[in-house]
């Protein structure tokens, strides 16, 4: 599994390099494109004079975006890789782990532990469902500063509640509850955000799966260490990994108006 990891890790970035980006099943079909894009030009050429000139065009409306081979590309979907790589870590530790930080390090009981965990999955389901009418009316960069607004109160939430003069249980419940929500759309969130700066084709999408490989391989056994070191170690993974992932965000968000503004988006 790790080397298939790293093998698509490498020819992806070996296409980015050589600029040569195109899926197999575009190479397959190169030639029937061609006569494809010559009977669009003919069609379009026969419908524009019954469009309107004040109405604005289909590339005016649509967001800017980067050639996924050029090297603002390349800059993005490295930032894009680091936060999915961030998120899937993320997911795992809460996966994995959870219960056994509340079993064993938090003393709470089975009963307690497997309620906690299925209303976390239920909340998840349910939120999920919600975000895919929601995500039609509202951007994903709205989208995403709500996810990692949720998740940011829960790591404070439960870390929180590990203080021995105002921390409780209930505060370790609410936290949990917060990072279902947070947590329900943030994959799509982020192809989606992705989306909006360059075409998510099958390599794009290979950089996505890979993130995920590659924090199930690292994310889980240094999880379980520093748990074992410390019962605080929980909660400030999370923090960690969440406030890392709102500094890569704003870093995507400064480099993708710094490039839209230098005019390398088309």
């Amino acid at each position: 599994m790790g080397m298939a990891i790293i093998c698509t890790i490498a020819c992806v970035w070996f296409s980015i390099g050589t600029g040569q980006c195109n899926s197999i099943r575009e190479v397959l079909s190169q030639d029937a494109d061609k006569y494809e894009d010559i009977d669009l030009t003919i069609s379009n050429d026969s419908n524009a004079s019954s469009h309107s000139d004040s109405e604005p065009s289909e590339a005016e409306t649509q967001p800017k975006q980067v050639e996924a081979c050029s090297r603002s590309g390349c800059i993005l979907l490295t930032i894009m890789f680091l936060l999915s790589f961030i998120n899937a870590a993320r997911v795992v530790v809460f996966m994995t782990l959870l219960y056994t930080y509340l079993y064993e390090y938090l003393g709470w009981s089975v009963h307690a532990s497997t309620l906690l965990l299925s209303m976390f999955h239920l909340v998840r389901f349910l939120a999920g469902i919600i975000s895919v009418p929601v995500a039609r009316w509202v951007s994903p960069t709205k989208l995403m500063i709500i996810d990692l607004a949720s998740l940011l109160i829960s790591a404070v939430l439960m870390l929180v509640a590990l203080d021995e003069t105002i921390g409780n249980d209930s505060l370790t419940a609410v936290g949990v509850i917060f990072a279902a929500v947070g947590d329900a759309n943030m994959l799509p969130t982020l192809i989606t955000l992705a989306e909006e700066a360059t075409l998510v084709v099958a390599w794009v999408m290979a950089l996505f799966m890979s993130a995920s490989g590659v924090s199930i391989m690292i994310a889980g056994p240094v999880a379980g260490v520093l748990l074992n070191a410390s019962v605080v170690s929980f909660p400030a993974i999370i923090l960690a990994l969440v406030s890392a992932g709102i500094l890569l965000f704003i870093l995507y968000l400064v480099t993708l108006r710094r490039l839209n503004s230098s005019g390398s988006c088309s």
